[in-house]
């Protein structure tokens, strides 16, 4: 069976991009499907950071970036590689706005699917009263008209499938994408968080929060791992929190296992979340989070209280509480952890993998 992926990007070390990695891999390797991506906003001599199957053709198109021209460009193009492609099915993976329209653009030739990674609250983000009426009433609703064109539309939680409540919506969640041989002993002085400098993975919030925790507990280390961005400044941030000796700022890693068997906390402020990969990552190597409860991936990870804690959004005081209550009680820390592990069973890949699997067939076979 020939699937052909789309999505904007495969570079850079996004969660998107590692999943795409992981699931393509194993659906090759495993279950002997042909497999295409074409990518649809490559930046030239930009490196692919993870490992994609060797057998996996990546096909790049580069659109008019004319605001005038965009559309047409990518129309013509994008249906001239899936001429040539000959695709079973095609699996929309691009958060973006244009992701929507590819009903209209392939005008149905092919089973769709569109893999969705992100709230719906986050494809749109403009402030004040008129803007948030017309999104809610104009926006949300041609976005919802539109994915229902979808063979299938996929989320990752089932908060995400309330946001949306269509017919044509199914939950297959992210999977855990290894086998870790490397376990936190919950002894060490470290949190850690994993994610891009980006707004919506609400670092400011994490920052604001460590500053009252590493007052009362300045032998703890916070260590963030991920993808510098000039716009969000945390280094500048944390000099003006006056925390520069608590938090470190790492790079980030292809084995991130080896940090998180290092540390004994995970902290995840995010304003949202599609999944949140690093809640299942960190859970399998017994590491308990600590997670604002944003929109939509969390609740459907973290079982509060039990394997970590999930806050109301937004409630920094409730938040350094919480992180803080783990810092004093190892036992806990251990005990959560523990939870943890179990945790992350469930999110085992083969099974996740079978989904996807009968999935595609079920497409294929009702042609």
């Amino acid at each position: 069976m020939k699937l052909v992926y789309i999505t904007n990007t495969i570079s850079g070390a996004g969660g998107v991009q590692r999943v795409l990695a992981v699931k393509t891999h194993y659906l090759v390797a495993h279950k002997g499907y042909d497999i295409a991506i074409v990518v649809t906003n490559a930046k030239a001599q930009e490196p692919i950071y993870y490992d994609f199957h060797p057998d996996i053709e990546i096909i790049t198109i580069e659109p008019n970036r004319s605001p005038l021209f965009y559309y047409g460009s990518y129309k013509k193009l994008l249906n001239s590689a899936l001429k040539k492609l000959k695709p079973d099915v095609v699996i929309m993976c691009d958060n973006g706005l244009k992701s929507f329209i590819l009903p209209y653009i392939t005008r149905k030739k092919y089973p769709l699917v569109y893999e969705m990674h992100v709230s719906k609250h986050i494809l749109v983000k403009p402030t004040g009263v008129i803007k948030r009426f017309f999104r809610k009433y104009f926006i949300y609703k041609l976005m919802s008209y539109c994915v229902a064109k979808y063979n299938k539309f996929v989320v990752l939680t089932t908060s995400a499938m309330q946001e949306w409540q269509l017919n044509n919506i199914e939950v297959i969640p992210n999977s855990l994408w290894f086998n870790p041989n490397a376990f936190s002993t919950a002894s060490n002085k470290i949190a850690i968080a994993v994610g891009r400098h980006v707004y919506e993975k609400g670092y400011d919030r994490m920052l604001e929060a460590w500053k009252l925790i590493s007052d009362k507990h300045p032998d703890w280390i916070l260590k963030i791992y991920g993808e510098t961005n000039r716009e969000c400044d945390l280094k500048l941030l944390s000099e003006r929190l006056n925390i520069t000796e608590t938090v470190k700022f790492c790079s980030p890693q292809k084995d991130i296992e080896t940090a998180y068997s290092e540390a004994s906390i995970n902290l995840l402020t995010s304003r949202y979340e599609g999944f949140g990969l690093v809640l299942i990552e960190s859970a399998a190597c017994g590491v308990p989070s600590v997670a604002f409860d944003c929109p939509v991936g969390p609740r459907g990870i973290i079982n509060n209280g039990k394997d970590g804690f999930l806050i109301e959004d937004n409630d920094i005081k409730a938040f350094v509480m919480a992180v803080e209550k783990l810092i004093e009680d190892e036992e806990l820390r251990v005990e959560m952890g523990k939870n943890a592990k179990l945790k992350a069973k469930t999110f085992a890949l083969e099974p996740i993998m079978e989904r996807w699997d009968e999935l595609f067939k079920s497409l294929v076979n009702s042609k």
